[in-house]
Parts: structure tokens; sequence; C-alpha cells
């Protein structure tokens, strides 16, 4: 074991107070976050001292303290307390659930992270607080979040923090200057028809809604809320997948693995990270032709009904999803994605959704739409809600004052109603 590691897992004991544990596992892994760094963790497994008969194929025992830091700074990631029982002798844990504010200065201390101006409040209850990344309170997209937990003795038995919080410097500062008649024109042509399954009614319903999406600040862009939430190795192809005739080829399957697990020696020397930040027009070239191959091969008679819509890579696969060429109204929507080795880029094998979308075959067909979008868009527009939020921009890795624009109604397209869609 590197001596860097020890001293991590040594540092871990004293700081949680795990004088009545001992170290049962310990592995690396790498993970990304959403706007696309990397970062490497050791995950703990300390046992209590009493369970020393543990088999390995059993649960880990009550007690146990799971642990993940981030090996290159020191940043503790994870806690959890297995069945929320807890044998620290930590008092800073024991302590913390007191009021709020002793709350929010441990986690300030095990971030260092400044609430407020990092991180907001989102969410509290009697045992639990939850907490979403913010600059000056404005929150960022894709953004973090973090999680406290704590037991009916007020012991800490669960804090996570996951994703980017960004600070100030990695703002463009502007007023915010979004009004109800810069985004309402712009929202009108978000509004679309779709189709929503029912399930006490066994029915598809024919529903009008908005979209949620993100308004640049000069009310000129349009952000897709997928986009900005996907991974910032994402490509747009948007092609038609054809061919002609029969392919005598075979493609064999391979299985996938998507273990985030790395050895010692590649957490400490990021020989993992071979990840790309581009990908050339060749390249994209040749996993279009490589996506085509294994799609004829498995769907041989569906040329030209699929789209290339977006390649992205995770671990050591490039990720291609193809999305129908004529989409329906149904918010379920047919997607294959097909799996190619993003080193070689061949094809390896391939996902099809539609299996999922079997429950709903027997499903009471949607009734014709009987009003139109402009009149629906006309009892929508004053529901919008618009909020100054900072989105991320990867090619420039800051961040950009956006309005999130969100309605949380719908129109029914047959009877006008005006419905509420988180029912």
């Amino acid at each position: 074991m590197h001596e860097s590691i020890q001293q991590l897992i040594s540092h871990t004991a004293e700081r949680l107070g795990l004088h009545t544990y001992y170290l049962k596992h310990h592995y690396f892994t790498k993970q990304k976050n959403a706007i696309g760094e990397i970062q490497y963790e050791l995950t703990m497994e300390w046992f209590p001292n009493d369970h020393t008969d543990h088999q390995e194929d059993e649960l880990n025992p009550p007690g146990t303290a799971v642990v993940d830091v981030d090996i290159h700074t020191g940043k503790i990631q994870t806690i959890i307390f297995v069945e929320g029982t807890s044998y620290s002798t930590s008092e800073s844990l024991a302590n913390i659930a007191s009021n709020s504010e002793a709350t929010i200065e441990w986690i300030e201390e095990m971030t260092d992270l400044e609430f407020g101006r990092q991180f907001q409040l989102i969410s509290e209850s009697e045992r639990e607080m939850q907490f979403r990344a913010a600059v000056d309170n404005i929150p960022v997209y894709p953004g973090g979040v973090i999680q406290v937990e704590f037991n009916q003795e007020g012991q800490l038995v669960l804090f996570s923090i996951n994703g980017s919080f960004p600070s100030e410097h990695q703002i463009h500062w502007e007023p915010f200057a979004l009004t109800p008649s810069i985004v309402e024109p712009i929202a009108s042509n978000q509004c679309k028809l779709f189709e929503i399954p029912v399930e006490s009614a066994q029915e598809w319903k024919s529903i009008y809604g908005t979209t949620t999406f993100f308004l640049t600040n000069n009310g000129k862009t349009a952000l897709a809320y997928e986009s900005v939430e996907a991974s910032s190795f994402q490509y747009h192809i948007d092609q038609i997948i054809t061919w002609e005739g029969t392919t005598n080829q075979s493609i064999p399957l391979k299985e996938i693995d998507l273990s985030t697990e790395v050895t010692e020696e590649q957490a400490l020397t990021n020989l993992a990270d071979t990840e790309i930040s581009t990908l050339s027009s060749a390249k994209k070239t040749k996993a279009r032709e490589a996506v085509q191959r294994l799609l004829q091969q498995e769907f041989s008679e569906d040329s030209g009904k699929w789209r290339l819509a977006t390649i992205y890579r995770e671990h050591t696969y490039l990720f291609a999803e193809l999305r129908p060429v004529e989409p329906g109204h149904r918010i379920i929507e047919p997607k294959l994605t097909m799996i190619l080795d993003a080193s070689t880029l061949e094809p390896l094998n391939y996902t099809d959704n539609r299996i999922l979308m079997e429950i709903f075959q027997d499903f009471k067909v949607a009734d014709t739409p009987v009003i139109t979008k402009k009149e629906a868009f006309e009892k929508l527009h004053n529901h919008l809600e618009i909020t100054p939020v900072y989105v991320y921009q990867p090619h420039q890795k800051s961040y950009i004052l956006c309005g999130k624009i969100e309605c949380a109604n719908g129109v029914d397209a047959v009877t006008g109603e005006v419905v509420n869609l988180d029912e």
C-alpha cells in the first residue's frame, strides 16, 4: 500500500472517530461529474470491532462505516453508517444535528465551501437536510447536491456530496434581464403535444405542455434541459442511418463492463484518465459507420428509420443514441443505444428500450386533439416560471446567466382543461 493511501486511511479513522472499527475492505474508483471533471476515490468499509466472523457473501453488518475519499484532495465525498447505526466516538458527528447552523458549519468545514455563496438549503426535516450548488444563492446547472441524515439519537448516519460547486471566478456575472415579454414567444415554440400514459385508466392521454428549457440572458438561445444535464463529452450528430441490400457480416456481441473500479497505481498516477475531450470528424465518421454496421445486422429492415442523434463517452465506451426518424407524440420515445469501443470504435453491443414500453401495449390509444397548440399556450403562458440560474458552458469552462423556463401545468388537448402535470 502506498504511503499516501495509508495516510488517508489513518486520517479518515481519526477524523470520523472510528476507534472501535477496523478496515475490512478498500478499493479505488474513477468518477466523472456532470461537467466532465475526473476524480479518483478511495472507498473504505470499516467494520465494528465485534464483527470479525463476517462472510464475504453476507451484507455489511449494522454500524459499518462506508467512506469515500477523493485521493487527490483528501476530501470526504460520502459517509454512510449502515442501517443508521453509528459507533463513532467523534463528538462533532454527534453534535452537528443540534441545530441547522451547526450542521451548515460542519459541512463548510468538510467541503471548504461557503454557505450562501456556493451552496444553499433546499429542504429540511427533523432528521434530514438537503442542499444544492448555488453561487450567491443562484442555482447552477448541472450542479451539485449535498445531503445529510441523522438517526433518532442525533448521530450523523449519512453525508454525501456529488456534482460541481463552482466559485465566483467561474461565473460570468451580469444583471438578470429576462422578462415574460421576452420569454413567452420563445416558450410558445417549446409548447408541444404529448401523449402521457395514465396507469389508473389504462390509457394514453393527449396533453399540451411546455418542455423545461434554459434561455440565455440575452434572450437569443434556448438550451434543452437534457443537453445541459448531459455529459460534457456529448456530440450532436443528427444523421439518418441508411444502407442498401443485405450484409453477410457477423459482429459478435460482447459483454459490457461499466465497472468504475481501478487499481491503486491508476488512481495515484491518473493512468486511467485517457478520455478525449474532442471527437474528430474522422472519428465521428468511423463511429457512424460502426453504428450502421451493427444496426444493419440487428435490424436489417430498419434502413432510414433511425436517426443517429448523439454520441457520448462513458468509461471506455462510446454510446451512440438513435431516435426514430418519425417520432410520435408519446412522452416515452423508442431509443436504440449502440455501444462502441472508445479506442478502436468497433461495435460491441446495443440496448433497445422498446422492451420496457411493452407494459403500455394494451393501453387505450389517445383521443384526437380538439384544441390547437396556440389555444393551449394561451392557457399556459401565465403559469410559466422564470428562474435565474447559471448554466455551464463546456467549451468556455465557465457558467453563464440564463433563465430556467418551466411550467408545472399542461392542457388537456381534448377538453381544454388546465391540469397539474406533477400529480
